[in-house]
């Protein structure tokens, strides 16, 4: 073997593993767009969800005055946006984890992106901090 076979094996390693980034970094983008759109739809889905179960829960079983109906009604305009929110946050994190698992795609997405969601054991990240440490 010569020089220039074990330089064009390099070029050619090179040039496959930038064409392995770029479709990893493609696909990691799309998983990204639409896992962002499934979380909007999640999250709004959930804040209706809390909203209209309080509101049939305060307005239908409890039956208070009006003077009373109205400020419940805007502490439980804030209680079930909130809440979903921070609801909608978890169940998003959770299940798009779940969906890289399940479907294997830590091997097609761009490892910052499966560090994200995925959760790691400790002894993993444990690995993870002293590989860092040795850098």
């Amino acid at each position: 073997m010569d020089e220039q076979d074990l330089d064009e094996e390099s070029k050619a390693k090179r040039k496959k593993e930038q064409v392995e980034f770029r479709n990893k970094k493609r696909t990691s983008t799309i998983f990204t767009i639409v896992a962002s759109i499934f979380e909007i739809a999640e999250t709004l889905l959930i804040i209706v969800a809390i909203f209209a179960l309080l509101s049939l829960l305060l307005f239908r079983v409890l039956k208070l005055s009006e003077e009373a109906t109205a400020i419940i009604f805007q502490i439980i305009t804030i209680v079930s946006f909130v809440g979903g929110l921070i609801l909608g946050f978890i169940l998003y994190k959770r299940i798009v984890g779940w969906v890289i698992k399940k479907f294997n795609l830590e091997e097609k997405l761009l490892e910052s992106v499966t560090v994200h969601y995925v959760r790691q054991s400790k002894e993993e990240r444990k690995a993870e901090r002293i590989k860092n440490l040795t850098r």
